[in-house]
């Protein structure tokens, strides 16, 4: 009959998981997307006269490396009204390009409220904004 010996079992597992720990590398940290959970919807009329309807979640994307800066996007024809509840800083930013813009909203918890614009040559008919708030390293 063979002995067991819970302690020693215990230790080469213990010893196995700090061999594990110690010889991972750091985890590098990522830009976070956070996407807003209330869309942008509207109905407009373009220059056909004929309406059309849409709606875009917003993205606000962060990144550690550059702390206290939010990109937003990647829709044009939007104003996007922010406010850092963390620090109080508020602002206003209109996207104008289909890339993202790069806004600086200092580190904390930022809400937002995203509203169509009638800048690109459509008249809008009806609207609902969108909505969110995301961290800022």
């Amino acid at each position: 009959m063979r002995q067991r010996h819970p302690l020693r079992r215990a230790s080469i597992v213990a010893g196995t998981g700090a061999a594990l720990l110690l010889a991972a590398q750091p985890a590098a940290a990522a830009p976070t997307d956070t996407v807003l959970p209330i869309p942008v919807a509207g109905i407009s009329v373009g220059v056909t006269a004929l309406p059309s309807s849409g709606y875009f979640y917003l993205t606000a994307t962060t990144d550690p490396d550059t702390p206290g800066v939010t990109r937003l996007g990647p829709y044009a024809g939007v104003h996007v009204h922010w406010r850092n509840i963390s620090t109080g800083a508020v602002g206003v930013v209109y996207l104008d390009n289909r890339y993202g813009t790069s806004v600086v909203t200092g580190s904390g918890t930022v809400v937002a409220v995203a509203t169509m614009s009638d800048s690109l040559g459509y008249r809008i008919l009806a609207a609902t904004p969108g909505a969110g708030a995301w961290t800022v390293p």
